[in-house]
């Protein structure tokens, strides 16, 4: 699943000091008045140790490219209240992987579908005077579905990779979920020459959120300068399995188009030079006679 992500606030720091967390995502599916268990780690990949913070927030996406958004909204269910961690913080050293047990609890009668929450582990670095204090923190998506009936629905909306590209060759794919529960795309793409000849594959699994479109963007970023590609591919949700249309692609970069350009322009003052010199010697023969 594509839920890794990686926040900051402040400015960059030295690799010295570095958080992960794992896992990225989690999808359990719950049911009403019950509990559900589960642990995280915190590891420190860098080279000093710190203090870090452990909290959840609601989780939802805005826009087609899903750009994360972590509201809380008073008219929705306060999704991080579900969830309780056994422990706020503490310090962890360099080297060190640090468990986090925790329990998510489904209020009863809360009605069926899926709720979206995130925890995060965030760095607390001591302030320094003058300075940017530099905090981090990871986080690992929760994707909880509460048992009950469900509408699971979606589908294809578009599915593009334009005649004439520069490069890098981009593909884009458009899903929707009419749903009231998330579910996965699976896409494979293909890029084949015009003989035949494998040039690139990419394979890669979506979650998609209830009533949201989600665009996913997929650029052969080693694309040669010059070539004709033939781009294949499909998408597999629900039980359904799309299979995309070929599309071919001619791919040019700006240096070869300004080349094909300069060669085209330099063609067409040849022919008209030439017409213009076998004019003028036709004027003078007639001058002649």
């Amino acid at each position: 699943f594509d839920a890794t992500f990686f926040l900051a606030s402040g400015i960059a720091h030295s690799a010295a000091q570095d958080i992960t967390l794992t896992p990225t995502t989690t999808c359990p599916v719950i049911n009403p008045g019950s509990i559900h268990k589960g642990s995280f780690q915190i590891i420190n990949q860098g080279k000093t140790g710190y203090k870090y913070l452990v909290y959840s927030t609601p989780y939802s996406v805005s826009g087609e490219d899903y750009t994360p958004d972590f509201p809380i909204l008073p008219t929705a269910p306060n999704i991080s209240g579900w969830l309780n961690f056994s422990t706020p913080g503490g310090y962890i050293n360099p080297g060190q992987a640090v468990e986090i047990d925790y329990t998510i609890s489904i209020p009863e009668n809360t009605q069926p579908g899926g709720y979206y929450a995130a925890a995060f582990a965030e760095t607390q670095y001591p302030k320094i005077p003058n300075s940017i204090t530099i905090n981090e923190r990871v986080g690992e998506l929760f994707y909880i579905q509460v048992a009950g009936p469900v509408v699971k629905k979606g589908g294809l909306l578009t599915w593009q990779s334009n005649l004439f590209q520069k490069p890098p060759l981009t593909s884009v794919i458009r899903l929707q979920n009419n749903g009231s529960i998330h579910y996965a795309a699976n896409i494979q793409l293909y890029v084949k020459d015009i003989l035949g000849h494998s040039k690139y594959s990419f394979r890669t699994t979506k979650e998609l959120l209830p009533q949201t479109i989600r665009r996913v963007v997929i650029p052969w970023n080693k694309t040669p300068s010059i070539g004709l590609f033939k781009v294949t591919g499909s998408v597999s949700f629900l039980n359904q399995n799309k299979v995309l249309p070929t599309k071919w692609v001619l791919v040019m970069s700006s240096t070869v188009r300004l080349i094909i350009l300069i060669i085209v322009v330099a063609v067409i003052l040849f022919f008209i030079i030439r017409r213009l010199l076998h004019s003028k010697r036709k004027t003078k023969r007639f001058r002649k006679r």
